[in-house]
């Protein structure tokens, strides 16, 4: 078994250090050493998984019986459908996903003895990842919306058609007031 780190930035813009830091502080508070002593790191869109070094770790490096660690679920992907799609591949092939933000993935649920407690934790478990996948895919749809939107607000102001506050600004005191 070993464990392997993934981490994500959307853009090369962003930094990796604060993941990084944060996977180093939690393999260190517990005793875990990464494979390589390295944590795998890609600067691309969490839209899909189209990702050089991911796609490495998923088909050379990962393996039944290892864990994947990632600080949290969005940085492994955006999409919620393709996200749960991934999470199932590494369930059927018997690597465990680790997600910092989530403290009920921290649990190895293989060694519970108590199956009512195992699958309560799996339930548990499945549902905080499908909440947290959900609110991934809204936020990405959120800042799509957004850039749509400002996209037509400067084609409006180009066209003439939206005066800017300055432009308002300077026609209200350019006209004479009414009394």
């Amino acid at each position: 078994m070993k464990y392997v780190a993934y981490h994500r930035t959307s853009t090369k813009e962003q930094h990796l250090d604060r993941g990084i830091t944060e996977i180093k502080k939690y393999c260190d508070e517990n005793g875990i050493s990464l494979y390589k002593d390295k944590i795998y790191t890609d600067q691309q869109t969490g839209k899909n998984f189209n990702r050089p070094r991911y796609i490495m770790l998923k088909d050379e490096i990962l393996e039944s019986g290892d864990v994947l660690i990632v600080t949290e679920l969005d940085r492994l992907g955006r999409n919620k459908e393709a996200t749960l799609k991934e999470l199932q591949f590494f369930k059927d092939n018997g690597i465990r996903v680790m997600v910092l933000e989530l403290p009920t993935t921290l649990i190895d649920l293989s060694t519970m003895e108590n199956s009512m407690a195992r699958m309560m934790l799996e339930t548990i478990n499945n549902m905080m990842i499908e909440l947290y996948a959900s609110m991934a895919q809204a936020e990405i749809e959120k800042k799509e919306k957004r850039q749509r939107e400002g996209i037509e607000q400067k084609k409006l102001v180009e066209n003439g058609t939206i005066m800017a506050d300055q432009e308002l600004w300077n026609l209200k005191n350019l006209l004479p007031t009414i009394a």
